[in-house]
């Protein structure tokens, strides 16, 4: 998730003046804001929001779903833990990404599945006996 959101994970460099010495960890930890704990309860909450959008989720549709809901953390963090004047354009943005990316999975999940517009879902099927042969006679 730290790579949508890189800024959260930069370590600066005590020792040196300038920015080049910096070290992006790209992991979030005890010392990041949010921290480490954070991020993967917002993770969590992303996997549940597009699992409940995406049901059955078909095994060539994971890399998509896992997508998503990065994007719904990088998202969260952005919009819950203010960094800088463009922390909530960033937010938005992403969100915005999110839900094109969500529509696309929703639809080509559906395609994976072999469904025809019902959402990954089957149609009831229903088994009836075989009408008797005088059923269409009239009497």
């Amino acid at each position: 998730m730290a790579d949508y959101v890189p800024h959260r994970t930069l370590k600066q460099a005590t020792s040196a003046t300038t920015g080049s010495s910096d070290v992006y960890y790209l992991t979030f930890d005890d010392d990041t804001r949010p921290t480490g704990w954070a991020v993967d309860r917002l993770i969590g909450d992303g996997v549940a929001w597009v699992t409940s959008r995406v049901t059955p989720l078909h095994p060539s549709s994971e890399g998509t779903a896992r997508v998503v809901a990065t994007l719904y953390a990088a998202a969260a963090v952005e919009r819950g833990w203010l960094h800088d004047d463009q922390s909530l354009q960033r937010a938005t943005d992403m969100e915005r990404r999110m839900d094109a990316l969500l529509a696309g999975l929703v639809v080509s999940n559906d395609d994976a599945n072999g469904g025809g517009g019902s959402g990954g879902e089957l149609p009831p099927l229903f088994s009836f006996p075989a009408a008797p042969w005088y059923g269409d006679l009239m009497l």
